[in-house]
C-alpha cells in the first residue's frame, strides 16, 4: 500500500513530531501549572502583607489609646508634686490693701497683660508685689516667686519627658506582643490542633499581663526621678532670672534647651527610668500586679513555663531601649514636645498683631508678624508655661496637641516597624 510505504519511510519524523507534540503538551502543563502556582504564590504573599500591615496599624492604634489610658496616672503626680496653682494662691494672697486698688501710671505702664487662669491672673499683681516688697517680709515674697519660677518650668519639662516616655515604651511593649501574636497566628495556620494549646495560650496571656505589669514602674518610680533631674537643671539655668527680667523668645529658647542638655546628660540611659534593673525590683514591680487568683490559677509547673518566657521580654526590652534607635526615638519625641511649648509662648508673647493696607485703595488687613527684638518679663512666660502644662495632661488626644504631634512623630513609626517585625526570635522560639 503505498500510504503505508510512506508511513514506512517516514516513520522517524512522524515519530519525531509525535515526540515533539507530546513533550510541548506536557511542558504547556507544566508551564501552565507553574504560572498558577506563581499566582496562588503571589496572591498568598500580598493577602500575608496586607494582613501584616492591617496588624500593625491596629496595634499603633492601641498603642495611641493605651498611653491616653494611663497619661492621668503619669500626669497626676507630676502636677500634684509641682504645685503651681497653690504657690500661686498664696502669693495672691499676700496681696497688701495698696497692690489691690494701686492703679497708678508708672504701674499700669509696666507690660504686664492680666490673665484670668493661674499665674496668668497675677500678671499686674507681679509688678505690684516686687515694687511693695518692703511692706511684706521680703524672703517669703523671694521664696515664693522662686518656688513659682522653678515649679512652672520644672512641671513643663518633666511632663514633655514623661509624655514621650510613656509614649515609646508604651509603643515597645503592644509592639513586642503584637508580634507574637501574628507569628503564632501564622504557625496555628500550619499545624493541626494540639490539645495543649489551650494551656499554652493561658501561660502565655499571664506572661503578656506580667510583662505590661512593668509599666507600672515608670508610672510610680521613673517620673520621680524624671521630676528630680529637670528640677535641678532649672534651678542651675534660671537661678539669676527674677520675675521681672525680660527675656527675649531667643534668649527663653536658648535657656530651655540648656535645661534639655543638662538632663540628657543625666539622662544617657534611660533604662532605669523604664525598667527595674535588678531582681529586686523586678519581684516589687510583680508584687504589686493586681492580678486576682481567680484570674489566673498559679502553679509551680506554670510559674517554670511563664518565668523563661517573661525574662526572654524584658532582656529584649532591655536591649532594645539601650539600642542607639531608641535613644534618638526619645530625643525626636522630647524635641518634638519642647518644640510646640517654644511655639507657643512664641506666638502668644512675641508676635505682634496689627492691622495695614497695602495701598491708600485696600481695605485693612491684620497682619502677624514676629518681634525677634521683643522682650516679655517672666512672670508673664511663666502664665503660658502653666497654661501649656494644663493642655498636655488632657487625655483625650484630639484636645492634646502634645499628644497628636508625638504619636505622629516619623522616627517612632520607624522604631515601631522595627521591633514589630523582628521575627526571628518569636519564630524559633517557638518551633523549639
Amino acid at each position: 500500500m503505498p500510504f503505508i510505504s510512506f508511513l514506512h519511510r517516514h516513520r522517524r519524523k512522524f515519530a519525531t513530531a509525535i515526540g515533539v507534540a507530546v513533550t510541548s503538551y506536557y511542558a504547556y502543563r507544566q508551564v501552565k501549572l507553574k504560572f498558577f502556582e506563581i499566582g496562588s504564590q503571589l496572591s498568598a504573599n500580598l493577602t500575608s502583607r496586607e494582613n501584616l500591615r492591617r496588624r500593625f496599624e491596629k496595634n499603633q492604634q492601641d498603642a495611641v489609646f493605651t498611653v491616653a489610658a494611663l497619661l492621668s496616672s503619669m500626669t497626676d503626680p507630676i502636677v500634684c508634686e509641682l504645685p503651681v496653682e497653690e504657690v500661686t494662691d498664696e502669693l495672691q494672697s499676700k496681696r497688701g490693701p495698696l497692690s489691690q486698688s494701686s492703679n497708678a501710671p508708672s504701674q499700669s505702664g509696666d507690660d504686664t497683660n492680666a490673665e484670668t487662669t493661674s499665674i496668668a491672673s497675677s500678671s499686674t499683681i507681679t509688678i505690684i508685689d516686687v515694687d511693695t516688697e518692703s511692706q511684706q517680709p521680703k524672703r517669703t515674697k523671694k521664696k515664693l516667686w522662686n518656688d513659682l519660677k522653678i515649679m512652672a518650668i520644672t512641671r513643663a519639662v518633666s511632663l514633655v519627658y514623661a509624655i514621650a516616655l510613656l509614649i515609646f515604651f508604651t509603643r515597645l511593649q503592644l509592639n513586642m506582643l503584637g508580634r507574637q501574636n501574628y507569628v503564632k497566628s501564622v504557625k496555628a495556620m500550619t499545624e493541626s490542633y494540639d490539645q495543649g494549646a489551650s494551656e499554652d495560650q493561658v501561660i502565655q496571656n499571664e506572661v503578656n499581663r506580667r510583662f505590661l505589669t512593668f509599666s507600672w514602674w515608670l508610672l510610680t518610680r521613673g517620673w520621680v526621678r524624671i521630676v528630680s533631674n529637670v528640677r535641678e537643671a532649672t534651678e542651675m539655668v534660671f537661678e539669676s532670672v527674677t520675675p521681672r527680667t525680660e527675656l527675649g523668645f531667643g534668649d527663653l529658647g536658648g535657656r530651655i534647651k540648656r535645661v534639655r542638655e543638662l538632663v540628657d546628660a543625666k539622662n544617657k540611659n534611660y533604662l532605669e527610668i523604664l525598667l527595674p534593673t535588678s531582681k529586686e525590683g523586678e519581684d516589687f514591680v510583680l508584687s504589686n500586679n493586681p492580678c486576682s487568683e481567680q484570674e489566673f490559677q498559679s502553679s509551680p509547673i506554670r510559674e517554670q513555663s511563664i518565668a523563661p518566657l517573661l525574662r526572654a521580654l524584658l532582656d529584649e526590652s532591655t536591649d532594645l531601649i539601650e539600642s542607639p534607635n531608641a535613644k534618638g526615638v526619645i530625643s525626636g519625641l522630647v524635641t518634638e514636645g519642647l518644640k510646640l511649648l517654644l511655639n507657643s509662648l512664641q506666638i502668644k508673647y512675641f508676635f505682634l498683631v496689627y492691622e495695614r493696607a497695602q495701598d491708600e485703595h485696600d481695605s485693612q488687613q491684620k497682619v502677624v508678624e514676629f518681634e525677634e527684638e521683643k522682650k516679655v518679663r517672666l512672670a508673664n512666660i511663666l502664665a503660658g508655661i502653666t497654661q501649656q502644662s494644663h493642655e498636655m495632661v488632657v487625655v483625650n488626644e484630639n484636645a492634646n496637641p502634645y499628644l497628636s504631634a508625638m504619636n505622629c512623630l516619623p522616627e517612632l513609626t520607624n522604631f515601631s516597624a522595627i521591633v514589630y517585625s523582628n521575627f526571628a526570635s518569636d519564630w524559633k522560639s517557638m518551633t523549639d
